[in-house]
């Protein structure tokens, strides 16, 4: 046989129909996350924001004269005005402030400053906030920007942090100065001690006292121009825009919340469907049969649960899933061409419906004019005769091929048939359609004698166009093995999205050690949404009795 083993690469049309499949668990996930994001936010306090522009400009006027004669305080460095936020002398002055905010109790007023001083603890603030940037002169734009639930409050809030730092900053350039000035001050007082410690000054002071009151004079000089500089000492920011009491709040946003979360989970359970099914590689399509060389014979859809003790052939003649099963039929007859049509029909596991879809192709053969010959092997857990209903009870018997039985000593199942061969009979449920069923638990027997089994199939196929085996899943027990190299054609029963990759291999390698053909593939149980074909929609049964894991 071919190597089957699956190249390793990227299957972009897998994974389209794996999202086409699972379309709706998606958009689901996606609405559910953007529904619950919404609702959430909705019940949010609405905050509103207010911002104030100021201006940073460099050491330098322009102008000579205003140059030598201003004292600036030097620029600011890049991101040093967020820091300035948290500054105590900053802080203080705004919490003295919020004394004339109106529109806060007392209670609400006292929260804030507790707010703020948190922030500033914790160094980060999220109330007042600064954003801007300056150049390598000093020279930029910096937007004070202040968050509450009141919007007068907001505005309010950012004037008053903006009018705080714009203090700050002139006092930065006082600091110098007015060290110098402190420094002269102590100066000028320890001259005048010592002047006065000499003694009056006559109308002809002494050297020493003449020493003094010349450096008296000039303290004095230079304390005044101090003081004169004091006063002239500007900051390095400027008001350029004040806040305005904001209109339209800022947050929360309960629509773009929304659509972002139910993006974000939109990609999330695309990324973890195309993961799980990366990681589970089922068998979910005819791409991935043909990874195996494997080839898709048809596709059956879900059945329905249809009126107690209807038969599976009448169902199949009136049901809309009989033009899947003639085109799945057709198919099998293609592959085998003119070779004996014995055909073996196993599954991977149980559940996959293979003893449903077995009896349907029995009766889509019988019903195209072909002598067909249904034997159930599925010894542990035989399902025709549920299937078949009042047809598998109350049908006459038939002779198998080379049996002439006595009266009386007729053996009517498949276990007694295998042992006694002359004398085999089947049920014959229409004049093209006979059924062997088995007898469950016959003498605690769970396995069909192998030799036997070959020599019954090769005389009873003498006498039938078609015999198809209902054989157990082929993982399961060691039956369908045994029996896969007595019949001209193996076929597989898959249930999509059900079946494991390494398992189906694991049974392609198995039948290959057995030397058996496999003919492909039958896809059971398929939505009709999901169907490649475009012949028909499903037939609904599933009889009296029948165990679940058989329908």
């Amino acid at each position: 046989m071919n190597d089957r083993t699956a190249p390793d690469v990227i299957d972009l049309t897998r994974s389209l129909q794996v999202l086409k499949r699972s379309a709706w668990v998606i958009a689901l996930s996606a609405a559910v996350v953007g529904v619950s994001t919404y609702a959430y936010f909705k019940q949010q306090t609405p905050l509103y924001k207010a911002s104030t522009m100021i201006v940073s400009t460099g050491n330098q006027t322009g102008n000579q004269t205003v140059n030598q004669t201003l004292v600036s305080a030097p620029p600011l460095p890049s991101g040093a005005l967020q820091g300035a936020l948290l500054n105590l002398n900053v802080l203080r002055t705004i919490n003295a402030g919020l004394q004339k905010v109106t529109g806060l109790t007392p209670e609400a007023r006292a929260a804030l400053q507790r707010k703020l001083l948190n922030e500033a603890a914790a160094g980060r603030s999220s109330t007042v906030r600064a954003a801007g940037d300056v150049d390598m002169y000093g020279n930029g734009i910096y937007t004070i920007s202040a968050r509450h639930p009141n919007p007068r409050v907001a505005a309010q809030l950012a004037n008053l942090a903006t009018s705080a730092l714009i203090t700050w900053d002139a006092q930065r350039g006082l600091v110098k100065v007015s060290s110098a000035r402190e420094a002269l001050e102590v100066q000028l007082r320890d001259t005048e001690t010592r002047l006065a410690r000499l003694g009056p000054v006559g109308t002809t002071p002494t050297r020493e006292q003449l020493t003094l009151l010349n450096q008296q004079s000039v303290r004095t000089n230079d304390l005044n121009n101090l003081r004169a500089l004091e006063r002239a000492v500007v900051g390095s920011l400027a008001l350029v825009a004040q806040a305005v009491t904001p209109l339209k709040p800022v947050s929360p946003q309960p629509t773009r919340n929304a659509a972002v979360a139910g993006l974000f989970a939109l990609l999330a359970a695309t990324a973890l469907i195309l993961l799980r099914s990366s990681l589970s590689r089922t068998v979910s399509s005819d791409i991935d049969l043909r990874g195996m060389h494997l080839r898709l014979l048809g596709e059956v859809p879900r059945l329905r649960v249809v009126k107690k003790g209807q038969s599976v052939l009448t169902m199949m003649h009136k049901g809309k899933g009989a033009d899947s099963v003639t085109f799945l039929a057709s198919n099998i007859r293609g592959r085998l061409g003119q070779q004996p049509k014995t055909v073996m029909v196993t599954s991977l596991l149980p559940g996959d419906g293979k003893s449903t879809l077995v009896a349907g192709l029995a009766g889509s053969f019988a019903a195209g004019g072909l002598r067909t010959l249904l034997i159930e092997a599925d010894v542990r857990h035989p399902t025709q005769r549920a299937l078949w209903g009042l047809a598998a009870e109350t049908a006459s018997w038939v002779n198998l091929p080379q049996a002439a039985p006595f009266p009386g000593e007729e053996a009517r199942a498949l276990q007694a048939a295998l042992r006694n061969p002359e004398a085999a009979q089947a049920r014959r449920l229409t004049d093209q359609l006979h059924l062997v069923v088995t007898a469950p638990h016959e003498g605690g027997a769970t396995r069909l004698p192998t030799e036997a089994f070959r020599a019954a199939l090769h005389t009873w196929s003498q006498g039938y166009d078609v015999v198809l085996v209902d054989a157990p899943p082929a993982l399961a027990i060691s039956d369908p093995l045994e029996l896969a190299s007595m019949v001209s054609g193996v076929l597989i029963v898959l249930e999509p999205g059900k079946a494991n990759m390494s398992g189906v291999q694991r049974l392609l390698d198995t039948l290959e050690l057995a030397s058996a053909t496999v003919i492909g593939v039958a896809f059971n149980k398929i939505d009709p949404r999901h169907m490649a074909t475009a012949y028909g929609y499903g037939y609904g049964y599933r009889p009296s009795g029948l165990p679940a894991e058989h329908a």
